[in-house]
Formats: structure tokens, sequence, C-alpha cells
């Protein structure tokens, strides 16, 4: 390095451990034994995963889930979905034309509001699989983020359960352009979303 020279972030854009990092993404978390409690993203952010019961985790879930990823790297913000700014890594997939369904369920499962309040009535959503074109792997990633958005909007400076305080949408806890989909995993009769926050 000449005397003039400055390195300000030996790893960053550019570098030699910049490429191979982001040339090197480690496999799909959905394809692990179980969902991690923290992931790494391709732009080095930590996430956590927002917490479910064990009945709701990928070895419980009735067949292979759904992953979502770009350039190889699991996890897409919900923020880009909805501005339609990411395509998702083999976005045109038809993800269930093989079973054969005319419709489906997707179910929003967040720590500390209870099923009665009045955000459940956007955790449900009924999805039609389409009748001339199938629905893809991103229009579900889309549809995933469409939900979340609306049952974000009804729960957002809402009260909490005890004990979820730091699981509680607001300007100083969760926002929804902190949120992360990894993947979608059905269970018994519903598509339920594994989610990540970025708590930077």
């Amino acid at each position: 390095m000449e005397p003039n020279q400055t390195i300000v972030n030996s790893a960053g854009a550019g570098s030699h451990g910049h490429y191979v990092w982001n040339t090197n993404p480690p496999p799909h978390p959905a394809t692990l034994l179980a969902m991690p409690q923290y992931w790494t993203l391709s732009n080095q952010i930590r996430v956590e995963r927002v917490p479910r019961p064990p009945t709701l985790s990928p070895p419980m879930e009735s067949f292979d889930g759904i992953t979502f990823s770009t350039n190889g790297w699991g996890g897409v913000r919900v923020r880009d979905l909805l501005r339609r700014t990411v395509t998702v890594d083999h976005s045109t997939d038809t993800a269930f034309a093989h079973h054969g369904w005319r419709e489906t369920t997707l179910a929003l499962k967040w720590p500390g509001y209870p099923s009665n309040s009045s955000s459940s009535r956007c955790r449900f959503k009924t999805t039609h699989m389409g009748t001339n074109a199938p629905k893809t792997r991103q229009d579900f990633a889309i549809e995933i983020a469409d939900l979340l958005y609306e049952f974000i909007e009804h729960a957002m400076d809402k009260p909490v359960a005890r004990g979820w305080e730091d699981w509680a949408f607001s300007q100083n806890g969760v926002r929804l352009s902190k949120v992360y989909i990894l993947s979608v995993h059905y269970y018994r009769n519903v598509w339920v979303p594994e989610l990540y926050v970025d708590r930077t």
C-alpha cells in the first residue's frame, strides 16, 4: 500500500473479501433441520427469527416449503417486494402446479398479538391459484408481503401480550422496513411464512 492510500473497509464493496462473501452464499436455512435463530444476509446484516410454536417449525411441515432468495442468498426484504424492486430467484417457478389446488390459505403468526385482537382478521388470506397462468414464486412472495403490510397497519402501536414487547410493531419497535421473508411452509391446511427482523 502506498503512503497516500487509505483502506476504509478492507472487506467492503469492491474488495476481494466482499467478492468472496457475495459469491459463496451458504445453504438456505429452510434446507437445514431447523430454522436458525439468527441469519446473516448478503449485505452482512444479522437478522433474528420471529418466534413461533415448535409445531410451526419446518421439521413439522406437511411437505417441503418454498424458499425465497436473491442471488442465491436466503431472505427477501418485505419493503422491496411491496415496491416491486426485487425479483426472487426462480421467480417464474410454479410452486403449486403439482398440487392441483384451486386455492390455498396463507396465515401470519406473530407473537404478542392474540388471535381475537382487532388485527386478527388481517392474518389470513385465501390465495387463488389462477386459471390461465399458475401462481409463481414471485407472485406468492408478493402476496405474503401484502398480507404482512395489512397486518402491520392494523397492529401498529396496539398493545401486545406481556413478555412480547420486543416484537411489538411501533416506530421504536419492529417496523415493516426491517422484516424479511425467508420461506413459507405448509402445516396441515395453511401456509405460514418464516419471517426475520433486522434489529439494527
